[in-house]
């Protein structure tokens, strides 16, 4: 698939889960925005990222995500993790490009087991050329990367400076992927934030029939590696009762001695709760 300047970035709020995204920007700060817009977009609807880039860069994120999310706790959580280049990638070139696919294999694992819905990637790609030795290597493993993150339903970024590439390559690299990551971060109506500690959910802002869906895949994703989980409500200013109804089935169906608590419960959500009455035995409300 070519793609050229007509086509529309991709909606990071409802991203599919296994689309392989790419962004060629001509300097630095241009990709520091596309990649703070991933992860930042990401974090709120309550998938693990990834981020691959030197120190330097990551530094950079930490400091833009600041202005909208708590990106300190979501490092603590481990829903936001970060990794060199070398490290994710290797050193050296290897003999099979599945070698180098086999990391993605095992953070989507890991992901699983620390109970997130799913896993996003966003990477500098400035030494992949040099690690593979060519941009016909480079494309043929954009190209297996397609099919690989559509089978792991693993989203991703791949950040190229398109100032290192020579001419023609960019429009190579393009075609492996599936569309366009958006430079400007529209801020979500809400965020989802894992929390360890008590285990659980933050919800912030608005939950409606927009974006129940997230929150409810990522409570599922707790409640799967433990049952017995917090909700911290406080931020919410909007809920709609189908929101609190998902939830109430997901506590329905917890296991004996599961249960999900609902913390600082603003007064919008109580009134939904006693208008409907879908408290549940497992669903507790903390005064």
């Amino acid at each position: 698939m070519i793609l050229g300047s007509h086509r529309a970035a991709a909606d990071l709020c409802s991203l599919e889960p296994g689309t392989h995204l790419c962004a060629l920007e001509p300097d630095g700060p241009q990709l520091d925005r596309v990649a703070a817009t991933f992860v930042a977009q990401g974090l709120a609807a309550g998938d693990q990222l990834l981020y691959v880039a030197s120190d330097e860069q990551v530094d950079g994120l930490l400091q833009r995500l600041s202005e909208h999310l708590d990106a300190r706790q979501a490092l603590r959580t481990g829903q936001l993790v970060t990794s060199s280049f070398e490290l994710a990638y290797g050193s050296t070139r290897p003999e099979h490009l599945e070698t180098v696919a086999d990391g993605f294999c095992l953070a989507a694992q890991e992901t699983r087991k620390r109970g997130f819905p799913a896993l996003r990637v966003a990477a500098r790609m400035d030494g992949l050329t040099d690690l593979l030795g060519s941009i016909h290597a480079v494309t043929s493993w954009e190209r297996m990367s397609t099919e690989l993150q559509r089978e792991l339903r693993v989203s991703s970024v791949c950040l190229y400076d398109s100032d290192r590439l020579e001419p023609g390559d960019g429009a190579a690299v393009a075609r492996e992927h599936d569309g366009l990551a958006p430079q400007v971060d529209v801020a979500p109506i809400a965020t989802f934030l894992a929390v360890d500690e008590p285990w659980g959910v933050r919800v912030r802002g608005e939950v409606d029939v927009s974006n129940r869906d997230l929150l409810h895949r990522l409570v599922l994703s707790r409640a799967t590696v433990s049952p017995r989980l917090r909700l911290d409500l406080e931020g919410v200013t909007f809920a709609d009762a189908g929101t609190v109804a998902r939830l109430s089935s997901i506590a329905a169906a917890l296991p004996q001695g599961g249960h999900l608590v609902l913390t600082r419960v603003p007064d919008v959500v109580r009134r939904i709760l006693a208008a409907t009455g879908l408290c549940h035995d497992r669903m507790r409300l903390e005064p």
